[in-house]
């Protein structure tokens, strides 16, 4: 049977079928991708300042990261650890997108193997945007209280600000479609070629 010759239009109208399935299975299996994301992001966390963390739980589709900051609760004088509280899909939602692209390509390229690797290589990027919008949290939402005790410069704050739009805005679009692209560079390299 001959191949047939590839169309981007097709190929998209693929994408987009395969699309609504991916997003539901990937919104039921949330927990099972957050684990992965959720210990490297837990790693970073330490890592940039070590002695932050005291836990992480996961609590109805959301991270909760329970840190050493405390808070002051009230005229009673109460105090207890301030949680940092994120929803996890915010940074996943390129999951499906990946699913879809690599679904929609022909029999002759596909790969579960590629596909597997796919995945695994968005998660980093997931704690990415995981870690910053933590230090955002901290920083700049639970109040100055708690900011104080970070110590950090303006220049620091800054920093947290840029990653958490990086990890936020552009690494969704861009792991999705680097790692699409990296795994299926067979593709890509007839379309250059058939352009030639």
């Amino acid at each position: 049977m001959p191949q047939r010759e590839f169309s981007p239009v097709r190929y998209f109208a693929q994408v987009l079928l395969w699309l609504p399935l991916f997003f539901v299975i990937w919104y039921y299996l949330a927990g099972l991708l957050t684990i992965i994301p959720a210990h490297l992001s837990e790693w970073f966390i330490q890592l940039i300042r070590p002695g932050t963390l005291v836990e992480v739980d996961w609590v109805n589709r959301k991270l909760e990261y329970i840190t050493s900051f405390t808070l002051v609760a009230g005229d009673a004088g109460r105090s207890g650890n301030v949680v940092v509280t994120l929803n996890p899909l915010i940074y996943s939602w390129n999951i499906p997108v990946l699913l879809a692209l690599c679904y929609s390509v022909g029999d002759k390229l596909f790969s579960n193997t590629r596909v597997i690797i796919g995945l695994f290589a968005l998660m980093p990027m997931h704690a990415w945007g995981l870690a910053a919008e933590f230090f955002i949290a901290v920083m700049f939402r639970m109040g100055d209280s708690v900011a104080q005790q970070m110590e950090v410069e303006q220049w620091q704050r800054d920093l947290a600000a840029l990653c958490y739009q990086f990890g936020y805005l552009m690494l969704p679009v861009i792991g999705a479609v680097s790692v699409w692209f990296l795994a299926n560079r067979a593709l890509v390299q007839q379309l250059i070629d058939r352009r030639k």
